[in-house]
């Protein structure tokens, strides 16, 4: 029999599903979205399940006022894993799964790439030659740009053409906009390691051939004084994952997110990679939150959130300073990223890596007792040494603000 009931959680404090009917011509999917009405609003929800029984009758429930997906949101994986971890840490589904999602998606936006706009020239524009425009530069700019081909809305604008010349251009009839859905691009094919490579230490090569040597889950810590070139590690475990066409996600404590941390797996490898991170705006999220879902991204660094992020071949994931507290949340999904990455990596059956010079107490006990793989990095990379330390007697010394002089 067709399921006539959708299941659907809501992003409401109540820990249970609510049941709406499925009107004719509706094709809701079990992890795909969907808009309800929820007493004076209309609702976004997420269905968990769909049937023909309900507890209550049927002339009482509510049809589902509209079905945004076609396709569910995450993976079995991801979805496992959320369901999984709204159990565990006592919160409501609904809100664990609005949780999960981008704010755009929340309010109902559509799960694709935003429509390109596009500018071309019209039959009218191709015989106007722009040599007669020589009074009107910026419009001799736009003619002479459009020759090429189509050119994007946000490509002009970068080339110092406003709206406003744009839309005077398109008044006259020579230029027409059109809207196109962007063309996604495989990024496989032109990847390459880009930099030389350091040589490595024997406790490197060793850290690094015990990950690559696991082709499903396995959890590894990382333990390696400051300097030992845990980073390295890391690079030199992505390449063969990469190189196979999988994508990776890192997480970075916040602090930890900075440019020069991005800039160096992007001067290692060419392909796309996208951030995670507070600072990011709703349309910017949302982007990076697709090109992970679509391969459209080799890596994604981020924070603690970008742990939901869906992906289509993911290889491997890489917790650095695993030990950091700002993997916890604090307010409404109370979860640890670090705990949900070993379970994620888990309903994956990827590797996972957990990096840090002073390892979490429960991290290391799962290490010593067997659970995860423990390598050390002992000795610093390369040429450094390791700092000097010392007991100073300052008992007659000059102080300056408290501080002996060097």
């Amino acid at each position: 029999m067709t399921p006539n009931i959708a299941k659907v959680a809501l992003p409401v404090p109540l820990d249970k599903q609510f049941d709406y009917l499925i009107k004719t011509g509706q094709s809701p999917v079990i992890g795909g979205r969907v808009k309800v009405p929820f007493g004076p609003k209309q609702l976004v929800g997420v269905v968990i399940s769909l049937t023909d029984h309900s507890d209550f009758p049927m002339e009482q429930l509510k049809p589902i006022t509209a079905v945004l997906d076609t396709a569910p949101l995450w993976s079995s994986p991801l979805f496992s894993l959320l369901t999984w971890a709204s159990s565990y840490y006592q919160y409501p589904l609904g809100d664990t799964l609005a949780n999960a999602m981008p704010t755009l998606l929340r309010k109902g936006r559509e799960a694709s790439a935003a429509s390109l706009k596009m500018w071309q020239l019209t039959a009218s524009g191709q015989e106007q030659a722009a040599s007669t425009l020589t009074r009107a530069p910026r419009q001799q700019q736009v003619l002479q740009a459009l020759r090429r081909g189509k050119v994007s809305h946000e490509d002009l604008l970068a080339e110092d053409i406003n709206a406003a010349i744009l839309s005077t251009v398109a008044k006259k009839g020579w230029i027409e906009s059109v809207t196109e859905q962007p063309t996604l691009r495989p990024w496989q094919p032109d990847f390459a390691v880009t930099e030389e490579k350091p040589r490595l230490n024997e406790e490197q090569a060793i850290a690094i051939a015990a990950v690559n040597a696991q082709d499903a889950f396995g959890c590894y810590l990382l333990e390696g004084v400051t300097g030992s070139g845990k980073t390295e590690v890391y690079l030199n475990v992505l390449e063969p994952i990469l190189a196979a066409g999988k994508q990776a996600l890192i997480l970075v404590p916040e602090i930890g997110l900075t440019p020069q941390t991005i800039n160096r797996f992007r001067r290692r490898f060419n392909v796309p990679l996208q951030t995670i991170h507070s600072g990011l705006n709703d349309n910017e999220r949302m982007a990076a939150w697709l090109a992970g879902r679509d391969n459209q991204a080799g890596i994604i660094i981020g924070t603690r959130s970008a742990l939901f992020t869906p992906f289509a071949n993911l290889g491997i994931i890489i917790v650095d300073e695993e030990h950091d507290g700002s993997y916890k949340q604090q307010d409404t999904l109370r979860y640890h990223a670090r705990d949900l990455a070993v379970m994620r990596a888990s309903q994956e059956r990827i590797p996972v890596v957990l990096g840090s010079a002073t390892p979490a107490l429960e991290t290391l006990h799962n290490a010593k007792s067997g659970k995860y793989h423990h390598l050390t990095l002992s000795k610093r990379a390369g040429q450094a040494q390791a700092a000097r330390h010392g007991v100073l007697d300052v008992k007659g010394l000059y102080l300056e603000s408290g501080l002996s002089a060097p």
